[in-house]
C-alpha cells in the first residue's frame, strides 16, 4: 500500500524532525501548565506586584520619597528608604531576588514572599523575607516584614 501524498510529506527527514520537536515542545508546555497555575496566581497577585515594584526602586537606588509613598502604610518608611546614604548613588540597595509571590491572603491582607539570590555582596541578608501587606484605599501597601530561613508555599487560587 502506497502512502498518500499528504503522508509522504511527513516522511521527509526535515519535516519529521520538525514534527518531533513541535510535539515535544507541546508536551512539555502542557505538562508544565498543570504545575504552574498555583505559582502563576501567587506571582500575579497585586500585592506581589507592589512588593516587586518596591524592590525595583531599591535596586535602582531611587531616592525620591514620592516614588515609595504609594507602597507603604507608613510615610516614615518611604522617607527612610529615599534618604541619602554613604553608598554612591545608583548602587543597588538589595540583592537579586526571585519573583515575589503571595503565600497567604484574605480579602484585605496578603503575605508576600521574597526569596533572595545573588547575596554574595550582602552577607548579612536573610534567605527569605515575608512582607505583610494590606489593601488600603484600593492599593496594596507594605505594613511589615519578617526574615525567615525557608520560603512558605505559594497561595492557592481562591475560588
Amino acid at each position: 500500500m502506497n502512502p498518500s501524498p499528504a503522508l509522504r510529506r511527513f516522511r521527509r527527514p526535515g519535516v519529521v524532525a520538525l514534527l518531533a520537536v513541535g510535539m515535544t515542545a507541546a508536551t512539555v508546555l502542557l505538562a508544565s501548565c498543570g504545575g504552574t497555575d498555583k505559582l502563576s496566581y501567587a506571582e500575579a497577585h497585586p500585592a506581589a506586584r507592589a512588593v516587586e515594584t518596591v524592590l525595583e526602586l531599591r535596586e535602582a537606588d531611587v531616592r525620591d520619597v514620592d516614588a515609595y509613598a504609594p507602597y507603604f502604610e507608613s510615610s516614615e518608611v518611604a522617607t527612610a528608604l529615599a534618604e541619602a546614604s554613604d553608598v554612591p548613588t545608583g548602587t543597588p540597595r538589595v540583592p537579586g531576588w526571585q519573583t515575589p509571590y503571595v503565600s497567604g491572603e484574605t480579602s484585605t491582607t496578603a503575605d508576600v514572599v521574597v526569596v533572595w539570590r545573588d547575596t554574595a555582596e550582602f552577607p548579612d541578608w536573610p534567605a527569605v523575607n515575608v512582607f505583610s501587606t494590606r489593601l488600603l484605599e484600593g492599593r496594596w501597601v507594605i505594613v511589615d516584614a519578617v526574615e525567615t530561613s525557608s520560603a512558605p508555599e505559594p497561595a492557592e487560587p481562591r475560588e
